[in-house]
């Protein structure tokens, strides 16, 4: 089966042309449409014009009319109208930056973590801090990894910052997922995964169910994706792939070199863990090849397409046995307000409408984007059945998650040069530590590079 581009696969596929930073992975389902002519609603006379700008894809545009039309029903009738510009996915981002460079960028549109820094940096973005706390915008209610993404600090490499500057609202908060098959489980004895599994029952199990004479692995996760760019299992144990100032590799830190350490033996030593392998057209855990895999939320869908109802499930992310973390990434599209606007309190207006719970719920109803940001209003969906332990995830998110770590400055340039290295010891078995040393010096060139890019 050739999966189709989804929205994170086609935002992936942008920024890596662009090299802007990004993150994401292939989601489940669904493809960028043609592109679509801007729609204009009337206006009447004296009304307020608003430009609103978005990607478009699958189903998405039908859900964003939705609520810009739930939206424009808030206000007096015939005051306020919404000029809708709906572009192809993959080609949204230069239309947007002509635009920008043109001095004529739109009131407010979708939002992209990856290029925040870059934006706020050079001015694009307005700052929505004070509207935020004049309008007593319940910050709160948000899931904290999801706000942090728009947080920036003037002079800061990269998002996060508390004492930022809000450049946006997030919309989404997309986690990663433990997922097991009960069938393969059930066919080997071994008990299914409980909240206190650490790293080392998930290793003993995943040798366990692993079966060479049914080409079967117990465990699968891709360590670009996961390791490398969310930095699952590495946050866990107290590593990451920069130091906290973003000057530096931090692939020499204890923790990293654990976790990716960790994850190399699981595959090449135990022989318990399916190896990568390049641009797969399917998930191996949908494909019922191995029996645990860590992947995003979004692919539920096809996982009980794929596995079948009943016959997977979902747990907690195994913890590391020292520190008891259990560390999720969170990834979180959103919306933001151009500096250029011409109506920028009423894009505000309309940026916390999308990210309200109002919002939020209309978003809610494709299975692509949710979970909600708004732990409350993301309740209702992980109630939801199949699988049948899916308020875990929910958990896991509130438990113990942070905000993506790929969202500096150019580090989708950095990651450009040191993955190839770093991910060959994965793919051929061949030394880990002669790696982790190439790409720590390739790191350190590369962020030297884009600081003195970021300081100019």
């Amino acid at each position: 089966m050739n999966k189709p581009l989804s929205r994170r696969e086609f935002l992936k596929t942008s920024l890596a042309v662009s090299g802007a930073a990004l993150l994401a992975a292939c989601a489940p389902k669904g493809m960028p449409g043609t592109s679509a002519p801007a729609t204009k609603a009337p206006a009447a006379a004296g009304a307020k014009k608003l430009v609103f700008s978005t990607y478009i894809f699958q189903d998405f545009q039908t859900a964003m009319d939705k609520v810009i039309d739930g939206w424009i029903a808030t206000k007096p009738a015939g005051s306020v109208t919404v000029e809708r510009q709906y572009t192809d996915g993959p080609t949204y981002w230069d239309k947007l930056q002509t635009q920008i460079a043109a001095g004529t960028p739109p009131d407010c549109g979708i939002s992209d973590y990856g290029r925040l820094v870059s934006y706020a940096k050079d001015g694009t973005l307005l700052s929505l801090t004070d509207r935020i706390k004049s309008s007593n915008f319940p910050l709160d209610k948000f899931i904290p990894g999801a706000l942090a993404q728009y947080r920036w600090k003037k002079g800061d490499f990269d998002t996060g910052a508390p004492d930022g500057d809000y450049f946006g609202l997030p919309g989404d908060a997309q986690s990663q997922i433990f997922a097991y098959n009960k069938t393969m489980f059930d066919a080997a004895g071994v008990s299914y995964p409980t909240d206190d599994w650490t790293w080392d029952d998930l290793r003993a199990a995943a040798i366990k169910l692993t079966d060479p004479s049914k080409n079967q692995y117990g465990f699968y996760m891709d360590p670009e994706a996961e390791m490398f760019l969310r930095q699952i299992f590495i946050a866990a144990a107290g590593g990451s792939i920069y130091s906290p100032d973003s000057k530096s590799s931090g692939l020499a830190l204890p923790g990293t070199t654990e976790a990716l350490t960790w994850f190399w033996n699981l595959i090449w030593k135990d022989k318990a863990a399916m190896p990568p392998y390049s641009k797969p057209t399917d998930q191996p855990f949908a494909q019922k090849k191995v029996a645990m895999t860590v992947e995003g939320v979004w692919w539920i869908a096809d996982f009980d397409k794929g596995v079948g109802t009943g016959a997977w499930d979902v747990a907690l992310l195994p913890k590391h046995p020292k520190t008891g973390k259990r560390t999720t990434s969170v990834e979180s599209d959103g919306w933001w307000v151009f500096e250029g606007s011409k109506e920028p309190d009423l894009a505000w207006d309309l940026v916390q409408y999308l990210a309200g719970p109002t919002g939020q719920k209309i978003f809610s109803g494709l299975n692509y984007i949710i979970p909600s940001c708004i732990p409350t209003v993301a309740t209702d969906w992980y109630a939801q059945k199949p699988p049948d332990h899916r308020s875990k995830i929910l958990d896991n998110l509130n438990m113990d998650s942070a905000k993506i770590a790929f969202t500096g400055y150019e580090v989708a340039t950095v990651e450009n040069v040191y993955g190839p290295i770093l991910l060959k010891p994965f793919f051929d078995g061949s030394d880990l530590t002669q790696a982790l040393k190439d790409a720590g010096d390739a790191v350190n060139s590369e962020l030297t590079t884009a600081w003195a890019d970021y300081n100019k």
